[in-house]
């Protein structure tokens, strides 16, 4: 009787454990996709970049540079090991990496903000010769990824770079907002924009953008002398008298990235309370492109940070580094 009720609590025990062990697996996997549930609604994907926008002959580039069979493997292999991501969710990590690739052949360094594209980023990775042939047709030289879990310290400026450049490429989005994180939310360093009142040698002076990619590759200097005329003619309107709305527009990208520079420049201090963006209209959001603003962006994604020789966060810890010969500057 006694060895009868030992197998018969054996049976109970085991059977609780798998049912906990199940509902855990299940909560986890929710936490471990937050954007699931915002992006049930969400439009479609924008394009890469808009024609007129200094990245456009980079995104004809970069879409030249993988082969749909290797996207199509991609796609596949995400969505199996990630079984609460749909395919709607998966086509605007897929554009965003790809946007961040882009930037990583305009900037020196390029943080990774976003642990939502770094998954994806990671899964793309694991094709090592794909991803290397990709690397030298697009950026001409590789572009590396190390994991980093340990503690990191904040990257205020490189954030700062980031969000102005990302705009300047591809405008705003509310959706792209969730997955990057908020942008605007620190000032860009004032020093360093006061140093394009003057006229400068080459690129700029505190070597912010890819010196490496500028000589090589036509279509990424196209890109970074766009952003520099309209970053420096910015600059020279900034002793005009500004009188902001209440609520920065973000669905006007000229009137945005000038109301940033003019406040980074003027009252860094207080820059946050200037750039406040406008709640996002949810019948609007689907009609904003690549060159329109629909709101500041949530939480869900965490903004981490990372250079060629280290990963930061101007808001949370742990993440990954791009050692990145993208960042301007020679392979290893």
């Amino acid at each position: 009787m006694n060895t009868i009720l030992t197998i018969v609590t054996i049976f109970v025990i085991v059977f609780l454990l798998i049912i906990i062990r199940k509902i855990s697996s299940s909560r986890k996997g929710h936490r471990q996709n937050p954007l699931a549930r915002r992006f049930r609604k969400a439009p479609a994907a924008p394009p890469l970049a808009e024609p007129g926008s200094p990245a456009y002959k980079l995104s004809i580039k970069l879409e030249s540079s993988i082969p749909a069979e290797w996207a199509h493997a991609l796609k596949r292999r995400v969505l199996s090991e990630h079984s609460n991501m749909t395919e709607l969710e998966y086509d605007w990590r897929w554009v965003e990496l790809k946007r961040f690739f882009i930037m990583c052949s305009v900037l020196k360094q390029v943080p990774m903000f976003s642990r939502a594209v770094d998954e994806v980023w990671h899964e793309m990775l694991m094709y090592t010769h794909e991803y290397q042939q990709f690397s030298k047709r697009f950026l001409g030289q590789m572009l590396h990824h190390a994991p980093n879990g340990e503690p990191t310290i904040p990257m205020p400026d490189e954030r700062a770079w980031f969000d102005l450049v990302y705009v300047e490429l591809f405008g705003w989005n509310y959706h792209s907002a969730l997955i990057w994180g908020a942008f605007f939310r620190t000032p860009l360093p004032k020093e360093e924009l006061e140093l394009y009142r003057q006229p400068v040698g080459g690129l700029e002076p505190q070597g912010r953008f890819n010196a490496w990619a500028y000589e090589n590759s036509p279509e990424a200097r196209t890109a970074i002398n766009g952003i520099l005329d309209n970053l420096k003619r910015r600059i020279k309107k900034t002793g005009h008298q500004h009188t902001p709305d209440r609520n920065t527009d973000f669905r006007n990208t000229e009137l945005l990235l000038s109301t940033a520079v003019f406040y980074s420049i003027n009252d860094p201090d207080n820059f946050v309370n200037h750039i406040v963006p406008e709640q996002p209209n949810r019948k609007d959001s689907s009609g904003c492109s690549s060159s329109s603003a629909c709101g500041s962006g949530g939480a869900d994604s965490c903004d981490r940070g990372c250079s060629s020789n280290s990963c930061s966060s101007s808001s949370c810890s742990s993440g990954s580094s791009c050692g990145s010969s993208c960042g301007g500057g020679g392979g290893d």
